[in-house]
């Protein structure tokens, strides 16, 4: 299937999700209390399910529950396996991720109001000597009280009770929050994968971090995937969500902005070099109606049209942008408002052998004039510069593919709203780097955290 991709395992980004419930396990022995009774800050954006896919099932879910509420950390995000497959589904899988670490986030939270908060190293059930031992689980961690305002949570993988870890050792997960007087929140969380549990695959992420923040006027979480040189299609993303506070809940209350950084083509070809970039941009009402917008540069499409013969239309590298206008149900029979896939770049970098005459199109082997015929092509397409050449414009060509369908993507269809939606979305303000600051990795997963 077109730009179907590998993604990071549910699994993996879930890994670490069950360390609040070892850590609440520990808990429930403790007779010191820092003062649990008081009213608990949370981080969650409380995004609709239409940003997320909706939650987990608790029973098919590897994550832990937030709050005592039974509810777990975990979301659907896209609805199959090709996250790419339009920009909305692009959407979901990222903003699944916030979804799912703010909540991660709010349980520490909750359970470090009822634990010690004296930086002690604490063991927790989870001993590698006994059976029932889990990688996946700390086995120890510690609170710290840093201040009177800011709290550190700190959970440790893989060592033995007999050899607790020590304030030397890097742990596997970290958080730390503060709060200032007015009420505001800042925070940042940090997950190394090999050290919690370790990676299961090498497509897995190696670091994730996310930033979080929120005052009266708006709450923000802005999330960092790193991949490592296993993987073979991207260095890492960065995702980062937003909600207005102040907003008029049936306008754009969410705003959400990704961005791939890409190290190979989902389809490498011969002779092309360029890699792709992958950005997105999408807003919602409180509701969960909005719109998504996927910008889509430098993609290549290699057109096989059939092995068997080695009919092959050639090789292109495009841009994309998809639009994707969406409602808050979406159990309905037509859960877009409006679907628009436009080319709005395409160059032929050659391999076509598809003949100019006495294709078939059942059995499908259809040659060059079928295919103008079929997609509405000028009569003199691929003759002169009409998409013949290497480098040549072939916009026309993938338009025509694409809205059709191709490669089972949604076509075209539906009408713009011009609503609110048709306002948010028509300069969308992409993410400009996938790293903190803005250059490189350098310092980004540092577990260490000054307000």
């Amino acid at each position: 299937m077109l730009m179907k991709f590998s993604t990071c395992k549910r699994t993996a980004l879930a890994c670490a999700l069950s360390a609040p419930l070892m850590l609440l396990s520990a808990c429930e022995t403790s007779t010191t209390s820092s003062g649990g009774g008081e009213e608990m800050l949370s981080v969650s954006l409380d995004l609709p399910d239409s940003l997320t896919g909706g939650r987990l099932p608790a029973s098919t879910s590897a994550a832990g529950t937030h709050g005592g509420t039974g509810e777990p950390c975990a979301f659907n995000g896209a609805d199959d396996d090709d996250p790419l497959r339009n920009g909305y589904e692009m959407s979901k899988f990222m903003v699944s991720a916030i979804a799912t670490w703010t909540c991660v986030a709010d349980l520490l939270i909750e359970i470090s109001g009822f634990v010690p908060q004296d930086g002690e190293i604490r063991a927790t059930d989870n001993d590698p000597s006994k059976p029932g031992y889990d990688p996946d689980d700390p086995t120890h961690y510690s609170v710290t009280a840093e201040s009177s305002t800011q709290t550190t949570i700190r959970m440790y993988y893989g060592f033995e009770h007999s050899t607790p870890p020590t304030s030397s050792d890097t742990p596997g997960f970290y958080i730390s929050w503060h709060e200032e007087a007015n009420g505001n929140v800042r925070g940042k969380m940090v997950i190394v994968a090999e050290t919690v549990g370790g990676k299961d695959d090498a497509d897995d992420p190696t670091d994730m971090r996310m930033d979080f923040a929120f005052t009266d006027n708006e709450k923000f979480a802005d999330m960092f995937l790193r991949f490592d040189g296993g993987n073979p299609w991207a260095e890492g993303f960065r995702i980062e969500v937003t909600r207005d506070l102040n907003a008029n809940p049936l306008e754009k209350v969410f705003t959400a902005r990704g961005l791939i950084a890409m190290n190979a083509q989902f389809a490498p070809v011969v002779g092309i070099s360029e890699l792709p970039d992958l950005k997105m941009y999408t807003v919602a009402d409180r509701f969960g109606e909005g719109a998504a917008i996927a910008l889509i540069a430098d993609l290549t499409l290699p057109l096989e049209l059939n092995a068997g013969t080695g009919n092959h239309l050639g090789n292109y590298l495009f841009d994309k942008t998809d639009l994707y206008f969406f409602d808050g149900d979406q159990s309905a029979s037509e859960p877009w408002d409006w679907i628009d896939k436009q080319i709005t770049a395409a160059e032929y970098r050659g391999g076509r052998t598809t003949p100019a005459t006495g294709g078939t199109l059942d059995p499908f082997d259809p040659s060059l004039d079928l295919i103008v015929s079929e997609l509405g092509l000028d009569p003199s397409y691929f003759t002169g510069n009409l998409c013949s050449q290497p480098g040549d414009d072939c916009v026309p060509l993938l338009n025509a593919i694409f809205d059709d369908g191709f490669a089972d993507q949604e076509p075209n269809q539906g009408a713009d709203p011009m609503d609110w939606r048709s306002a948010a979305i028509a300069t969308p303000d992409y993410l400009a780097s996938i790293y903190p600051n803005g250059l490189n990795w350098e310092g980004a997963f540092d577990m260490t955290f000054t307000p």
